[in-house]
């Protein structure tokens, strides 16, 4: 139920969302596509979140992670962080708290590279969301931003169908 909620709660916020049940299901996702950060549970099944942690890390996989657990010990919480997660977010928590530390961890990743992608007169601010033509915002629904961030990324490469609608 929790998984639900935050998938339609953040979708509403303007994220991609991508949901797994367990690592084996991320990890087909991970080989397919690249993710800006993952929420990731401790108490997964099969391979818990502390190894994909340390197994993501240790493959210099530079996805932002935040860990979500029922777990509030602070041993707990100090071995989250030294094995590689950027965040530590205990259960229960608001959707609001768990927003604005996603939008902290990207808004510090994304200071060091540009999320602008600069188009001829387009340009597409993947970090805010927002893309402008000739300096006039666009009104975009967040599919059809969502289409032009993936056609923006890919700018002088070919697309395809199957890709657009796999990332879209």
């Amino acid at each position: 139920r929790l998984r639900d909620l935050l998938n339609r709660y953040l979708g509403e916020q303007g994220f991609n969302v991508r949901t797994v049940a367990d690592a084996s299901e991320m990890n087909r996702q991970l080989a397919r596509e690249r993710y800006d950060l993952i929420v990731l549970d401790l108490m997964l099944p099969g391979e818990d979140g502390l190894a994909i942690c340390r197994r993501l890390r240790g493959a210099t996989n530079p996805v932002a992670i935040i860990m979500l657990t029922a777990k509030g010990d602070e041993v707990d919480r100090i071995v989250g962080l030294e094995i590689g997660a950027d965040d530590y977010v205990t259960k229960p928590f608001g959707t609001a708290e768990l927003l604005a530390r996603l939008n902290a961890i990207l808004r510090r990743r994304y200071s060091q590279h540009s999320p602008v992608h600069l188009l001829g007169p387009l340009q597409v601010d993947v970090l805010h969301h927002e893309a402008t033509l000739d300096g006039e915002s666009l009104k975009l629904t967040p599919t059809e931003f969502a289409l032009l961030k993936v056609l923006a990324e890919n700018a002088g490469r070919i697309v395809t169908q199957n890709q657009l609608i796999h990332q879209v």
